[in-house]
């Protein structure tokens, strides 16, 4: 890496840090290069023909259950100490931005759980937070969009609901453009995705200050 892109990239992870202490989220556009989404579009793709996907569930333990009328995609968990060739990029691009944070905003982030997500068309997911009843280790809930030209009309925004200190909130629309990071704080704002009328696919996870046990 030259240093006029460590520098550049340092700027971009330094307002991210910024806005996340400021307003809980941050927006980070240009995180994947466009031939880096394709890459892992047809990761999916080929993993989708092959079955390896399945209906996502809310929940965790013995309170997992499946739901479509609150939650319709699909899902497969990706092991991000050794992701699919494609993925590598992103990763070791996410771990750069996780050492930043750490170091300039003291989250303790330590692991990570990572999955890819597809929406079909008509899929959706209504309004939640990103975490447990059982746990708080999830930080930053963390979604790489990988879905070129997208536009409005084709749904599948997320939107954001960002508590205000009189009580009231505001909403935050945003597309799910390729090569967009999406990072808010899971234990503090509510969101949602709104009904797909296309393919929408997404990595998406959370970075945790608890490690992953099995």
């Amino acid at each position: 890496m030259t240093k006029t892109i460590a520098l550049l990239q340092e700027a971009i992870y330094e307002q991210a840090a910024v806005e996340i202490a400021e307003q809980g989220y941050s927006i980070i556009d240009g995180f994947l290069s466009t031939m880096e989404v394709n890459q892992i579009l047809k990761t999916i793709h080929a993993e989708e023909a092959e079955g390896a996907f399945n209906p996502a569930g809310i929940g965790q333990g013995a309170d997992f259950q499946r739901n479509q009328k609150i939650r319709r995609d699909e899902i497969r968990w990706i092991d991000h100490n050794a992701p699919p060739a494609s993925c590598v990029p992103y990763f070791e691009r996410l771990q750069d931005l996780i050492r930043y944070l750490n170091r300039t905003c003291y989250l303790g982030i330590r692991d990570m759980e990572m999955h890819f997500a597809v929406y079909q068309p008509g899929g959706f997911y209504q309004r939640h937070l990103d975490v447990f009843h059982r746990t708080q280790s999830r930080k930053l809930s963390a979604i790489c969009y990988l879905n070129p030209e997208w536009a409005a009309d084709d749904g599948g925004a997320l939107k954001l609901y960002l508590p205000k200190e009189d009580g009231t909130e505001e909403t935050v629309t945003v597309l799910p453009e390729a090569g967009r990071l999406m990072l808010f704080e899971s234990h503090a704002i509510e969101h949602e995705v709104e009904v797909a009328h296309r393919e929408r696919c997404s990595i998406t996870g959370w970075l945790k200050d608890e490690t992953q046990l099995f």
